[in-house]
């Protein structure tokens, strides 16, 4: 750094704790609301969009024992058919965007993670209900971590130090980050479709109600109170929000589906290494 001396950031292995403390044991979350608050906040990571190829999302069939198709009427399909549609699509895409709130060991976090499906190139802000946000950036085989003030003042213990970091990264271990990057696209999608409550949209043949995310129409699974997916009404198959369940309570966006940024390792003049 070309600043004036600054107390040493607390070494990597006592941030993963912090973080890991917060984030592993899987994604559960926040209780149903109407919308999802929003997790990113500005830690000035140098980003390079990159849009990737879209691939054809799996299409939504009418149920087979519903009334054929007349001139004027088209079937609803199914809950099950639009979650099995909805499932494909989501897990077989290369990149996405998924932003919202969590709860784990009775904590609100608010969580943004957007990048490669596999986590292999992506960035994660979590936040916590005190305000502080860290970020893990993955490019590849390199491993960063960045935050807001309030994080920083609180790994730094200095608020004149955690000023001075913000912006700024610090390197961190494979081990570490493969701690504090649990939170990928896929890892989130995997435990969400695997969850009971979810799961059970697969055998339920009656027709799936109508709404909106958005002002997008959209297929919703599920009702009030309970785990609910909707799903765009458009046969795409594409997931746009889900919300729940009880067990492990979340609220979701999705967005960006195989056109998420990708990102690029920040530049030396950001980097702290300590060493």
């Amino acid at each position: 750094m070309t600043t004036r001396p600054m107390p040493r950031p607390r070494p990597a292995a006592g941030v993963a704790g912090l973080a890991a403390a917060l984030v592993l044991g899987g994604c559960s979350g926040a209780a149903d609301q109407g919308g999802s608050p929003s997790a990113t906040a500005s830690t000035g990571a140098t980003t390079t969009s990159a849009a990737a190829s879209s691939s054809s999302p799996t299409s939504v069939a009418p149920s087979s024992t519903s009334p054929a198709p007349t001139a004027s009427t088209e079937a609803a399909p199914t809950v099950g058919e639009v979650y099995r549609a909805a499932r494909t699509a989501a897990l077989s895409a290369a990149s996405g965007h998924a932003k919202g709130t969590q709860t784990r060991e009775g904590r609100r976090l608010g969580i943004d993670v957007e990048g490669a499906a596999n986590g292999s190139n992506q960035t994660v802000f979590i936040t916590t209900a005190q305000g502080g946000t860290a970020e893990v950036l993955t490019v590849g085989d390199g491993y960063w971590l960045g935050g807001d003030e309030p994080f920083w003042v609180e790994q730094t213990g200095d608020a004149a130090a955690g000023k001075r970091m913000v912006g700024k990264y610090v390197p961190i271990s494979e081990s570490d980050a493969t701690e504090l990057g649990t939170f990928t696209l896929r890892s989130i999608l995997t435990e969400k479709f695997s969850l009971p409550a979810f799961a059970a949209f697969e055998s339920d043949t009656t027709p799936v109600q109508e709404g909106t995310v958005g002002g997008r129409p959209a297929y919703v699974l599920g009702s009030a109170g309970g785990a609910r997916m909707w799903v765009a009404a458009d046969g795409s198959g594409t997931l746009l929000r889900a919300v729940g369940p009880k067990s492990a309570p979340s609220d979701l966006t999705f967005s960006g589906w195989d056109r998420a940024r990708s990102f690029s390792p920040p530049p030396p003049s950001k980097v702290v290494d300590e060493g």
